[in-house]
């Protein structure tokens, strides 16, 4: 009975979980359409300042990976944020943040960038992938804790097409 219980419960929430994230994408791809006219950027972090505002008084919404997509006017605009990523140390899986950052980016309408940390330069990214990250907008070089498996962290600015 249990095992059945169990079973029913899963199935039950699994599709309401398909439901919710058919959802977010469906309104993901709508923001998306409806803002091919600014500039999108996708932001991997939390506490978000776009020009000295909360990313809440902007356009913007929760894509399909839980990340923020802004939608921005063309022109140089100062980002404000505290970056995150998670790190694997041997057989532990770590959370990873930033110091809240401030930077500037000059963005075009009509591109998408994304704007995140990672534990390789964009370099070795471009290397790895064999060239396919997008273009460097902005590079910022992170030290991380001495406990950190990574002693470097970047949170690198990509425009994606």
């Amino acid at each position: 009975m249990i095992v059945a219980a169990v079973v029913v419960l899963w199935a039950v929430l699994f599709v309401i979980f398909m439901i919710l994230g058919r959802k977010r994408k469906n309104a993901e791809r709508s923001f998306i359409e409806s803002n091919k006219d600014k500039a999108l950027l996708h932001l991997y972090c939390r506490k978000i300042k776009i020009d000295g505002q909360k990313l809440s008084s902007l356009p913007h919404i929760t894509g399909q990976n839980l990340q923020q997509i802004a939608a921005l006017p063309s022109g140089k605009h100062t980002l404000e944020g505290i970056f995150q990523s998670t790190e694997l140390a041997g057989m532990k899986t770590r959370n990873v943040e930033s110091e809240k950052l401030s930077f500037e980016l000059s963005l075009e309408a009509g591109h998408s960038y994304t704007a995140a940390m990672y534990f390789y330069s964009s370099e070795e990214r471009k290397e790895y992938y064999k060239g396919n990250v997008g273009k460097v907008i902005a590079e910022i070089p992170l030290s991380l804790l001495p406990e950190s498996a990574n002693p470097k962290a970047y949170v690198i600015v990509y425009q994606e097409d």
